[in-house]
């Protein structure tokens, strides 16, 4: 943790016991190995996380971050396990985070009243250049506004309930619309304070290609892995293996001044 840099990195790291052993081969050689794994033993990768600890609006809840793309760490992965650790703590301690009361109730010397409450986080993707220039450059057929509500009997039948509402906005221009991703995530941030929990785009590329993404209304983010905003970081000096026993600095320096500029 920096707190001068107000940034914090973590180093994830994960065994899988069924993954196949490594297979090393020469080809000029015509020679080849195998490393078997031993007992209690599963192929290791590991993935450095960091964090900005200034939010990206002032009170708001949402924080830049960087994750290193590695196998079988993917941000779902790293966003269970960092659930599962706030869940486990909020068990043994549910005062230990702690909000003002939303009803407003205040103490009896006057200060808002303390509620306990268990933190609740989410990853979602930056859009990248790249599907910006895919969605403005080609046709927008359909947008979606999805509410997400308790379920609902539907007529008699006990096995088919209603949980969600879907309002559908298609675009009446049929050709390029400009500054349209701006425009959409205009519209997105306004509906989301009427309950609306997701947005989706379909929409035509140039080369005809049809696609469809999911957008998280309140802060833009992609809710596909596809478009999301990425850098390749090539030339690491030492060179890295596919894990390591905790953080490797020259990296972690990289990802951090990165995430630090672009926050």
């Amino acid at each position: 943790m920096d707190p001068a840099r107000q940034i914090v990195t973590f180093f994830l790291r994960c065994a899988d016991k069924n993954g196949a052993d490594v297979y090393f081969a020469n080809p000029e050689l015509g020679q080849s190995r195998v490393e078997r794994k031993r007992e209690g033993e599963g192929r290791a990768f590991g993935a450095h996380f960091s964090v900005s600890l200034t939010p990206r609006e002032e009170g708001g809840a949402v924080y830049g971050a960087m994750l290193e793309k590695a196998n079988n760490l993917s941000s779902t992965i790293v966003a269970r396990l960092f659930q599962s650790i706030l869940r486990r703590q909020y068990q043994a301690n549910p005062n230990l985070f702690t909000c003002d009361d939303i009803s407003g109730a205040r103490t009896r010397d006057g200060h808002p009243k303390q509620v306990g409450f268990r933190p609740m986080l989410e990853l979602s993707g930056l859009p990248s250049d790249q599907f910006i220039a895919d969605l403005e450059e080609g046709t927008l057929k359909e947008v979606q506004l999805i509410e997400q509500h308790e379920e609902r009997q539907v007529g008699a039948r006990p096995w088919l309930v209603e949980d969600q509402k879907v309002i559908r906005l298609t675009a009446k221009s049929g050709g390029v619309i400009p500054g349209l991703w701006n425009d959409l995530t205009g519209l997105f941030a306004e509906k989301a304070q009427n309950g609306i929990s997701r947005a989706r785009i379909k929409f035509k590329r140039s080369d005809g290609q049809l696609d469809t993404v999911d957008i998280d209304p309140e802060t833009g983010g992609l809710l596909d892995q596809r478009y999301v905003k990425a850098k390749k970081i090539s030339e690491i000096d030492p060179p890295m293996d596919e894990c390591s026993d905790g953080i490797v600095e020259h990296f972690a320096a990289i990802v951090e001044a990165e995430l630090i500029e672009n926050r």
